[in-house]
């Protein structure tokens, strides 16, 4: 639905004629994104219409106004990767790309904390702390992830949560422009002070602002944040060496960085894996780690080649990936310890084989050798983010609840079954019959893992794609085999609400916490002008239902 004149020019006047548009060729150069297929039917989500790029805060604000004179939804976003940052509820809604914000404002060396805005990259702010030795941890989806969507607005979690925390525990303060266009500045900033505490005076809005996973766009912008730094005991700056020949994607760190050591371990089941990872997350001696995720290997030239070496690796029925298969990947963990001095990294050092040798550890010769290791490193601390090389696209995994890492355990190989069976029917991609499984320990393992059970479909075979929709729903279903520890996306960040229903079918299941969401989205938001489909309507509208079931509506409400 377009726009009309009056409406776009009170737009237009705010941020200027060259940072509006609504054509159409560029509009649909916003809504093209792996998983549209899936959950929309076709490559497109609804299009926007019209995309703006506000300069700061001061102009969201008085776009928001407009927005909310005229009913006009909006949905901001910074890289736009995934999903459910560009899906928007119906034609009416505007999206706010935020990549003219892109500042890092302040590194406060002494207090180890940087203040950025929207479009600062992880990675960019990992490069420009590395100068005072400071570090931010690194986010699962990729290197190009924005700050403050991780640490504010959505997921957040990392193999660098033993050391630097995550979920929204490192953010510092923020300035949040609120679905009414007022702007909050959160703890010390709402007294005129820097953003060092998000906690006061006053009540803590840290829980309203993201949870557990944060509102994805859905109750205003955070247009600034103050987020924690830790240590980088590494080089100011590093480069990525390749032999002549060789593609761009074959760089990589000559040796780890003094500073750092590595250490691939494998071990005999996947009982012996979690259970080692629970001792070694707890003693606190490390800096990274990650289950059955090694990233030792070379990413290939271009997507070609990368299926090239899978089609190989399917021919000799590679086993690697999978948990039941004695050692392997999957029964391997990357350990990253780091220390100040020799001293501090022989300890370290010590306890880490102290603890892998008591359950029977090895250190295979491919796995730890110095090039494997550095490659090891380079993934685990920056990330390379070639999930979706092989099919185009992938499935979220229910093991991803806050448990033990026996439950996930249990979730993990009964989800392996009802996959197998989708490869074995040639509807997935199948690595010679097995299947990967990794886990990001939250915190030091003690609050659970996000786990990653990766279905890899092809979206544009229709047997492939109504294949993934019948698992997924299997997942999500609160009546399957996987009950009420199936909490699907990753706890609720990777859905889109208007499809899945993740929130009306799990929130009764757990304390009505759906209830209080809605309230707090209609409070915020009392127009209902942020979009809401990656997090909650303030009332759910009325869809097909099996008993108490809201049942899967794939496809979009409105046509483009």
């Amino acid at each position: 639905m377009k726009l009309a004149e009056e409406e776009y020019k009170a737009l237009e006047a705010i941020v200027g004629a060259e940072y509006i548009t609504r054509e159409p060729v560029i509009l649909d150069t916003y809504n093209q994104v792996w998983g549209n297929v899936f959950f929309f039917d076709e490559k497109h989500s609804v299009r926007p219409a019209a995309v703006l790029l506000p300069a700061n805060t001061a102009e969201i604000s008085e776009v928001i106004k407009v927005c909310n004179k005229y009913g006009i939804l909006f949905k901001p976003f910074s890289s736009g990767f995934e999903y459910l940052s560009l899906s928007l509820a119906n034609t009416r809604g505007i999206l706010l790309d935020l990549k003219r914000m892109n500042r890092i404002l302040e590194i406060d060396a002494k207090n180890m904390r940087a203040v950025v805005e929207p479009y600062v990259s992880v990675y960019r702010l990992q490069l420009e702390a590395a100068r005072h030795g400071l570090y931010t941890g690194r986010i699962g989806v990729g290197y190009s992830a924005g700050v403050i969507a991780a640490e504010c607005c959505h997921h957040g979690c990392q193999h660098t949560m033993v050391f630097t925390s995550g979920y929204g525990r490192n953010t510092l303060g923020v300035e949040w422009v609120l679905p009414t266009g007022e702007i909050l500045n959160m703890g010390s900033g709402e007294s005129g002070g820097d953003l060092f505490s998000a906690d006061g005076p006053g009540f803590s809005l840290r829980g309203i602002l993201r949870g557990r996973t944060g509102a994805n766009g859905g109750h205003g912008v955070v247009t600034k944040a103050s987020v924690k730094l830790y240590p980088w005991y590494g080089p100011p700056q590093w480069e990525q060496t390749r032999k002549p020949g060789e593609p761009p994607s074959f760089g990589q760190l000559e040796r780890v960085p003094d500073g750092y050591r590595v250490f691939v371990p494998s071990f005999k089941d996947l009982d012996a894996t979690l259970e080692v990872s629970e001792e070694l997350c707890r003693a606190e001696i490390l800096y990274a780690f990650g289950i059955g995720i090694i990233g030792t290997a070379q990413m290939q030239e271009g997507n070609d080649e990368e299926w090239a070496m899978i089609q190989q690796m399917m021919q000799k029925g590679n086993q690697s990936f999978d948990p039941a298969s004695g050692i392997s990947v999957a029964n391997s963990v990357v350990c990253v310890i780091g220390g100040r001095s020799a001293g501090e990294l022989e300890y370290k050092e010590k306890c880490l084989r102290v603890i892998t040798g008591k359950y029977g550890g090895s250190f295979s010769e491919q796995f730890n050798e110095p090039g494997a290791l550095a490659r090891a490193f380079a993934d685990i601390i920056w990330s390379n983010g070639v999930n979706l090389r092989a099919t185009g696209d992938f499935l979220p995994s229910s093991s991803s609840p806050d448990g033990s890492p026996a439950m996930l355990k249990k979730l993990a190989l009964e989800e392996a079954e009802v996959k197998r069976r989708y490869e074995e029917s040639g509807a997935f991609l199948s690595m010679g019959g097995g299947r990967m499984v990794s886990w990001r320990p939250e915190e030091h393992l003690s609050i659970g893992a996000q786990g990653i059970s990766t279905a890899q479909y092809d979206p544009y075979d229709p047997a492939s794609l109504a294949a993934a929709r019948e698992f997924i729903d299997k997942l999500f279903d609160p009546r399957s085999p996987f009950n009420r520890y199936g909490v699907p996306s990753r706890g609720g960040c990777l859905q889109i609400e208007p499809v899945t229903h993740i929130h009306q079918n799990w929130g009764r299941l757990y304390d009505n916490y759906d209830v209080y969401l809605r309230k707090i989205k209609k409070m915020l938001d009392p127009n209902t002008v942020a979009d809401w489909t990656a997090f909650i309507p303030p009332e759910y509208p009325d869809y097909a239902k099996d008993g108490d079931y809201v049942l899967p509506s794939y496809g979009k409400e409105e046509e483009i």
